[in-house]
C-alpha cells in the first residue's frame, strides 16, 4: 500500500469474505481507504459501443467499476489516488511520495501490478540489471489490479469514457475485442509500468470474473512477482526494499 495516497478499492456487494479481508489488510496498513461498490452486469449504466460487440457484459462491468472508483476520487478532490481490486495486496507499506517522485514527470497513470508471469520476470530484469524503475506500458502488461492515477489522468478518463457523467461511452474505441479495463485505462493515457513487484494477487482467492485465469495468469504472476521480490530483497537487504517503510 502507499502512504500518503487515498486508496479506493473495488468490491462486489456479494463478496463479503473478500470485503472483510481487504478491509482488514488496509486497516492494518493504516492508509486512508474507501470501498467502491463494484458494478455488475445487472447494474451496468447505459453503454454505447461500436459494432460488432465481441466482449462480455462482465468485462464492461469491470471497466464501469474502475470508472466509478476514478470518478469518486476525482469528486473527492484527490490530486492522485491508488485504485485497487479487492484481491490485491502488498508486502510493504511504501512511501507514496517517493514512489511518485521517481516516475517520469509526464505520467498520468502508474501501473503497479502485472499478472502475466513472463512480463513480470522481464520487468524485474530491467530493474535488477539496469536499475530501471519504470517502463512504458505495453499491451502484454495485463492487469488493472493496482494503479495510481493523477488528477489529470482522472479528468482524461472521465471525459473520454463517461462524458455525460452517466453512460459508459466506448464508441471512440476502435479495437475490436479490447473492451477490457487494462487496455481501456492505459492505452491512451501516459502510462508507465513499475518494474519492481510492488503488489500481488492473493492467490487464496479465486477470480470472480475469470477463474480459468487463476492457473494461467494470477498464480504464475504472483509467483513471478515473489521470485523477483526475493531477488531484489537479497540485493538490497531485508530492511531496504525500495520505497518500503515497513512490512505488512
Amino acid at each position: 500500500m502507499l502512504e500518503g495516497l487515498p486508496h479506493f478499492w473495488i468490491n462486489r456487494a456479494a463478496d463479503a469474505q473478500r470485503r472483510a479481508l481487504a478491509q482488514a489488510f488496509l486497516d492494518r496498513a493504516g492508509v486512508v481507504h474507501a470501498r467502491i461498490d463494484a458494478v455488475t452486469p445487472d447494474t451496468l449504466p447505459p453503454v454505447r459501443v461500436r459494432e460488432p460487440f465481441v466482449n462480455s457484459l462482465p468485462e464492461l462491468a469491470i471497466m464501469a467499476s474502475h470508472l466509478r472508483a476514478v470518478g469518486t476520487a476525482y469528486r473527492a478532490g484527490a490530486a492522485a489516488t491508488l485504485v485497487l481490486e479487492d484481491d490485491v495486496r502488498s508486502h510493504h507499506l511504501f512511501d507514496g511520495a517517493a514512489l511518485l517522485a521517481s516516475a517520469p514527470p509526464d505520467w498520468e497513470i502508474l501501473q503497479l501490478h502485472v499478472s502475466h508471469a513472463p512480463v513480470v520476470l522481464a520487468l524485474g530484469e530491467l530493474y535488477l540489471r539496469h536499475g530501471i524503475l519504470w517502463h512504458e506500458w505495453e499491451p502484454a502488461c495485463y492487469s488493472a489490479g493496482a494503479y495510481v492515477v493523477s488528477r489529470r489522468g482522472m479528468q482524461s478518463l472521465l471525459a473520454r469514457y463517461c462524458p455525460d457523467g452517466v453512460a459508459l461511452d466506448l464508441t471512440g474505441v476502435h479495437a475490436c475485442g479490447k473492451l477490457v479495463a487494462d487496455h481501456l485505462l492505459y492505452r491512451r493515457a501516459i502510462c508507465y509500468t513499475a518494474t519492481l513487484p510492488l503488489f500481488f494477487n492473493d492467490v487464496g482467492l479465486a477470480s470472480t470474473h475469470a477463474p480459468q485465469r487463476d492457473e494461467t495468469h494470477h498464480r504464475p504472476g504472483a509467483q513471478g512477482a515473489e521470485d523477483v521480490r526475493l531477488r531484489v530483497a537479497r540485493r538490497a537487504g531485508a530492511d531496504a526494499y525500495p520505497f518500503a517503510l515497513r512490512p505488512l
